[in-house]
């Protein structure tokens, strides 16, 4: 599997910009990478496909060690409805709260997979339990020195009620909906699901002529359909992850 440099920077919520400690998440993404190209678990899938488990393991390791909120506010909001940190996997007795976990990062491998493919792969399923553990050593290793990647630390740096903060937010709106390791996975369906309306904007507007168009569909799919492992509107995410705002 080919992780490029581009593949990662376009899962970064800065990006175009390039951060200090990109070099270092990019270096653990390909490790993850090298592991599973040397291992025999889940190899049937597509390399797209392990390509983007990897780049979802690396957005939440980022997200846990910046404290982004991100993962925080799912497992808060799915232990407070349902009595559990994430769907499937319950709360084991060395779980802790909002640091790395190897169950999260079991859920996370298997939400994008779903994704990708489908409700295909069993939760339980042995193979992804050894690929979420060897993932997990790896980056516990690196746990306790990682750099805090502050480009995931942006919702803790502005105020939804702000006007001045309208562009920062719009900007990591669109990248939680489209490109987050956390709503990405259903957000493509969102994106499957609208592709004959986007055909039909090519076809009458032309490839060039369409662009604004296509963009004003992505905004308006992505104020409109709810996304993610909790099915939640982008405002409710982002009420939940900023302002720590519980939705009804």
């Amino acid at each position: 599997m080919e992780i490029k440099v581009k593949d990662y920077m376009e899962r970064q919520p800065n990006h175009p910009k390039v951060a200090e400690t990109d070099q270092f998440y990019l270096w653990i993404a390909l490790r993850l990478a090298k592991l599973w190209d040397e291992s025999p678990w889940l190899r049937e899938l597509d390399d797209d496909v392990r390509r983007d488990v990897v780049l979802a393991v690396t957005g939440y390791f980022q997200d846990v060690v910046a404290d982004g909120g991100i993962w925080r506010s799912f497992s808060r909001l799915h232990n407070d409805r349902h009595g559990s940190p994430m769907p499937h996997y319950g709360r084991k007795e060395d779980y802790v709260d909002y640091e790395l976990n190897r169950d999260d990062v079991r859920y996370v491998i298997w939400w994008t997979i779903a994704g990708e493919c489908g409700d295909i792969l069993d939760p339980f399923d042995q193979e992804l339990e050894a690929l979420a553990t060897a993932f997990f050593m790896l980056l516990d290793e690196e746990y306790e020195a990682a750099p805090v990647p502050r480009q995931f630390c942006v919702a803790s740096e502005v105020d939804l009620d702000n006007p001045q903060d309208a562009q920062r937010i719009y900007d990591y709106a669109y990248w939680l909906y489209w490109r987050s390791f956390l709503l990405r996975p259903s957000s493509q369906a969102v994106m499957e699901r609208a592709m004959p309306e986007a055909h039909a904007i090519i076809e009458r507007a032309g490839e060039s002529d369409a662009r604004p168009l296509l963009q004003d569909l992505n905004e308006r799919l992505m104020y409109s359909q709810p996304a993610g492992p909790i099915p939640l509107t982008t405002a409710q995410w982002l009420r939940l992850i900023i302002d720590d705002e519980m939705p009804e």
